[in-house]
This record gives C-alpha cells, structure tokens and sequence, in this order.
C-alpha cells in the first residue's frame, strides 16, 4: 500500500468487515435455531438496518481518498466507529446456546446498539463539521446533511425506547427505507 488512504482504509475496512461478519454469523445462527426460537422481525429489522448503516460507513470512507498523512488521531477515529459497530453487531442477535426468544433478545440490546449507532455517526461528523467551520464545506449542504442525520438519530431513539412492537417495527421499516433513499439521492 503505497498512499494513506489504502493504508487507513485497509485497517478500517478489515474491522468494519467483521461487524458485517458478524451480523450474517449471527443471523445464520438465529435461521439454523428457527425450529426451537422464532426469528421474528425486530431482530432481522435491526440487523438490515446495521448493516445498512455499516456500508454507508464504509462508501463514506472515500472521502477520505485525499487524506494526506495517516495520524494517530485517525487510526484510532477509524477503530473507534469500526469497533462500536462490531459491538453493536454482536449485540443483535443471541449467542449460540443462549435461550433467549429473538425478540426478547433484541428488545433487551437494542439500546446499546443504538448508541453505538449514534456514537458512531457523530465522530463521523466531526471531520465535516471541521471543514464546515474551517469554511471548506457549503453551509446549506452542511445544514441538509445535520438535518438529514438528526431527524435519523431521533427515528434510531424512537426505534430503542418504544414499547409497541408494531412502532418499533414501523419506526425500524422507516429507518430501513429513509437509509436507502438518503443514500441514494444524497450520495
């Protein structure tokens, strides 16, 4: 690897690689138990969505292709997000062994993979609102994108505190398809 960002993004996608891992692992465990544990819907719901989340983390990662020198600062940055992602990803579905109903299971988890979410999100904002401030980044385009991923955010705590299963599993269809679509029309 000759230039920083391969060198970066090798490390940051060999960690983000094994929270996507992770969750194909965990879900492969739930389908082969499907017998004894329904899979229900929330946890597939919450998987879909990490994993969804996962690669808009890993496509956002090319804007750091200009990235000059690799500092300890985002080494560690990298680490940080990849690892609250593989934390999050082993929290959604049960342990093999583990008796727990799929469903039960999540509902218990799902707060921490939530903030791991959100944490994760809000060091990855940090560089744009840097270059924000620095005056490097439009104002209005910087003003969407917070918009964008604080009305995200509150869909994401709605899906962690609600007590109805049919709001969760409608906030977490919701989140599914406002993650898609911002994606695709925002890049």
């Amino acid at each position: 690897m000759s230039d920083e960002f391969s060198f970066l993004f090798a490390f940051y996608g060999l960690l983000l690689g094994l929270a996507v891992t992770e969750i194909v692992a965990g879900f492969s465990r739930a389908y082969d138990e499907r017998a004894a544990r329904p899979l229900g819907v929330i946890a597939p719901l919450f998987a879909i969505l990490l994993f969804l989340d996962l690669i808009t983390f890993w496509v956002g990662a090319w804007e750091w292709r200009a990235l000059n020198t690799v500092e300890f600062a985002h080494a560690v940055a990298a680490a940080v997000v990849a690892l609250l992602y593989y934390f999050a990803a082993t929290q959604v579905f049960p342990k093999e062994g583990d008796v727990d109903a799929l469903t039960s299971h999540i509902l218990q988890h799902r707060r921490p993979v939530v903030f791991c979410v959100i944490v994760s999100n809000v060091i990855a904002l940090i560089p744009t609102l840097a270059s924000a401030i620095e005056g490097r980044a439009p104002v209005m385009e910087l003003a969407v994108w917070i918009a964008v991923n604080l009305l995200y955010y509150a869909a994401l705590i709605l899906a962690a505190t609600a007590r109805s299963h049919r709001l969760i599993i409608a906030t977490l269809v919701l989140l599914i398809t406002y993650i898609s679509v911002a994606t695709l029309v925002l890049g």
